[in-house]
């Protein structure tokens, strides 16, 4: 009895050791859209049985408050895991354990393709583990293989019903592939199952642009650009006399979670526009509101960037227009997470820079594909903290009437001739 007692006491403390949940805030990665929970995954207990042993259910999530992150070493890589015996129980359930924090520890620091292959071992040794299967999901739909990702994300699901991170997950892969209807299913499907999610009403938002766009021409995801999409409600440009426009920034020093690197982001990204242009468009920067053609300020408030409700978006953008010619403009960028504690990432803070800064230099709507910076919420690891190829196409489509002047602008090294004059 003592000895039955002592092996369950056992149990119980490598139970709770090996409860792995990360909440990782590099743009709050890992669902598809929003604040993102890499699953904790209960490892098999080798323990409990010496022969085949069954995994236990993965443990409800638990979310801790955000960190930011940052970049890293590379962990040890792992030595392949030896069959396991009664003598080499405890080290295999260990293996485990540091299989999945690798992979989890990688996509944190959004080196998904990397993230793949602990994960993928992780499974080989915790095939029933629904967390683990969710989490190589995540490397997957991360590092682009949607097809892969959809399969793993649907194993965790038949392990666990219901699991929200899957789900959600799902409605995102769906749409990466262009497939809205199916994707709008799974949405909804969320929504239905966590009526109290703190996503609730971004995932609203977003079933609501998806059905607006299902009959709009140009919603296509895999064209070569969005630029019907974003001219649908009129198509508005800065007049060419306008130019180079004139750029304010106001200081966001003692604002909470501003920090200087962010207004350097900011610039790049009015730059990195500019040379997606081709030279199309430049901009100056001016010392006093009162010259400026665009407005550049900071909030900390999730109140004022936000517009109907909506919470796609890390950001406010407006524009005054006369006659489809841009007169003046204002950005507002939000210097701390929407629906979490913690501080933003600087990946972060570059997608919302350049998604405001499309919105103001015309781009008056959004992508439908989640990999453009104009997708409909930077708040998902498939957007890169770069503009895309679509991205680029619709910018220059915009202003195609207008004299580029650089040549091949993707191709263009940002330490070279910069357009952002100061």
């Amino acid at each position: 009895m003592v000895a039955r007692l002592e092996m369950r006491k056992r149990i119980r403390s490598l139970k709770r050791l090996i409860k792995l949940v990360v909440h990782f805030a590099a743009g709050r990665r890992a669902t598809s859209f929003f604040a993102a929970v890499l699953l904790g995954a209960t490892i098999p207990s080798s323990m409990a049985a010496p022969a085949a042993r069954r995994p236990q259910p993965a443990p409800k999530p638990i979310k801790t408050p955000a960190k930011s992150a940052s970049q890293g070493k590379l962990p040890a890589r792992v030595p392949p895991v030896k069959p396991a015996s009664a003598g080499l129980e405890q080290s295999a359930e260990q293996a485990v354990k540091q299989l999945f924090s690798e992979g989890a520890e990688l996509l944190r620091n959004n080196r998904a393709f990397e993230a793949r292959a602990p994960l993928e071992k992780a499974a080989q040794l915790a095939p029933k583990s629904a967390g683990v299967h969710c989490n190589l999901g995540l490397a997957y739909q991360n590092s682009g293989n949607i097809g892969k990702a959809i399969t793993e994300f649907q194993t965790a699901l038949s392990l666990s019903p219901g699991m929200p991170e899957a789900t959600l997950n799902l409605g995102g892969c769906f749409q990466s592939i262009g497939n809205n209807v199916e994707a709008i299913r799974w949405y909804n499907k969320y929504l239905t199952e966590n009526p109290q999610a703190p996503q609730l009403q971004q995932v609203k938002d977003i079933i609501h642009a998806l059905k607006n766009t299902q009959m709009r021409g140009g919603s296509d995801p895999h064209l070569p650009d969005y630029f019907a999409s974003i001219t649908a409600q009129g198509v508005y440009r800065w007049p060419p006399e306008k130019l180079p426009l004139k750029v304010f920034i106001e200081s966001g020093t003692g604002i909470e979670g501003f920090r200087p690197s962010f207004e350097a982001l900011l610039i790049d990204a009015f730059d990195q526009w500019a040379r997606a242009s081709g030279g199309r468009l430049r901009f100056t920067r001016v010392e006093t509101d009162q010259e400026a053609d665009i407005m550049c300020s900071w909030t900390n408030n999730p109140q004022e960037v936000t517009e109907s409700g909506t919470q796609a978006e890390r950001g406010s953008a407006r524009i005054v227009v006369k006659n489809g010619i841009i007169l003046r403009a204002a950005v507002k960028i939000l210097t701390t997470p929407v629906m979490q504690e913690g501080t933003l990432s600087e990946d972060d803070m570059k997608k919302a820079c350049l998604h405001e800064v499309g919105h103001v230099l015309g781009l008056q709507g959004h992508s439908t594909n989640n990999h453009d910076v104009m997708f409909f919420t930077v708040d998902t690891a498939t957007v890169w903290p770069v503009l895309t190829k679509r991205d680029k196409a619709t910018i220059v489509k915009l202003y195609s009437g207008y004299h580029p002047t650089l040549e091949e602008p993707a191709e263009v090294p940002p330490a070279q001739d910069p357009v952002f004059a100061n």
